[in-house]
């Protein structure tokens, strides 16, 4: 605390530091403090594949509810978004889920079925000419009590 200084009949303590070094040692600790923080705290926001999917995902819903392309079937809700959101949410995917190639009556897609959901890439027509269209169906299962 201090060291005693007697003036006459009382004992005084006087502070060992002076206004000035007790901001200056504030400053440290402050800046002790900053530095700790700084280095232990992450450098970047770190955003993996499931982060860039979901959002996709997110983003090809909310598309679809606001232009319409929601489709009630039963049991299921099918979720169907433009084509430009459906090329994100493919690419997103390619990170983690393996394509297969598939010929139907409707051409030859690449197909990448995550969970009862699916994004296609169609590179081919019906007559075999070269195609770049994109798909994807998000189906939402909400069961027998909420179908109408």
């Amino acid at each position: 605390m201090g060291q005693p200084r007697s003036t006459g009949n009382t004992l005084r303590r006087e502070p060992l530091l002076t206004p000035g070094r007790r901001l200056n040692s504030y400053v440290r600790r402050f800046a002790f403090t900053t530095c700790f923080v700084f280095v232990t705290a992450p450098g970047y926001a770190q955003i993996g594949a499931r982060e860039l999917t979901m959002a996709g995902v997110s983003d090809c819903i909310k598309e679809a509810i606001g232009t319409g392309s929601v489709e009630n079937n039963g049991p299921v809700v099918i979720f169907f978004c433009s084509a430009a959101k459906a090329r994100i949410l493919y690419n997103f995917l390619g990170s983690k889920v393996h394509s297969d190639v598939v010929q139907d009556s409707n051409g030859k897609f690449e197909n990448r079925q995550f969970g009862n959901n699916a994004c296609y890439h169609r590179i081919e027509d019906p007559s075999g000419k070269a195609a770049d269209d994109f798909r994807c169906d998000l189906l939402l299962t909400i069961g027998e009590a909420l179908s109408d």
